[in-house]
């Protein structure tokens, strides 16, 4: 592991460190400074991590390889490790109506309007999402921009690229969505589906009735 791999893996442990260092000093001395300091902890400072990692190293769709060198999508990785662990921090938002969508797209997704989220919601790459319009996601849905496989060439490689759910779309319970799977418009996704890498969910038609058939014969 590079130099920059070892010092990202740090940041999880530091961030869960000073929400705890926060969290204390607001219980001795609580105030409205010590209130921002939780929050910041919390939600800032991943998210300026985040922008700073992008502005030198630039997470790219495709794939790359995960042995040797610096790997962009595991720095973006450890930096949102422990929104992933610690999942009350975003069930919180999810509360607040269109406060989860407006942190997503703080991080660089774009999201639609009167998206309907559940409190059980799992996001891995939160810069990786095309959400539209009256999406409605149910329990536990889980989406991952990403897959890590093993390569006969370099060992192992991670493929990265944004998950795009058209306006309308229903994602049922327990569904599991992979990098550059595709709702479309109006496509209802089935409960317990899990949605492969690079896969479209087609809108179905509406099946056309006998009748119709024989005044289109006629």
């Amino acid at each position: 592991m590079t130099i920059y791999g070892k010092l990202i893996s740090l940041f999880p442990i530091s961030q869960f460190l000073l929400i705890c260092w926060a969290l204390i000093a607001f219980v001795l001395g609580p105030s409205l400074v010590g209130g921002f300091l939780v929050i910041a902890a919390i939600y800032l400072l991943p998210l300026a991590a985040f922008h700073l990692h992008q502005a030198f190293f630039p997470l790219k769709a495709g794939v790359t390889d995960i042995t040797s060198g610096y790997n962009v999508w595991y720095g973006t990785h450890m930096i949102q490790s422990l929104l992933i662990a610690m999942p009350l921090f975003e069930r919180v938002l999810r509360l607040i109506p269109g406060a989860f969508a407006f942190w997503l797209r703080l991080w660089g997704s774009k999201v639609g309007n009167n998206v309907h989220w559940t409190s059980h919601f799992e996001v891995a790459d939160r810069s990786l999402l095309d959400i539209g319009d009256y999406v409605v996601f149910g329990y536990n849905v889980r989406i991952a921009s990403h897959i890590v496989t093993p390569n006969s060439k370099y060992g192992m490689v991670v493929f990265v690229k944004r998950v795009c759910l058209g306006s309308q779309s229903f994602i049922g319970a327990e569904v599991g969505l992979g990098p550059g799977a595709i709702v479309e418009e109006g496509a209802l996704v089935p409960t317990n589906t899990i949605v492969l890498p690079r896969r479209t969910v087609k809108k179905e038609q509406p099946e056309k009735s006998r009748e119709g058939h024989t005044e289109a014969a006629s």
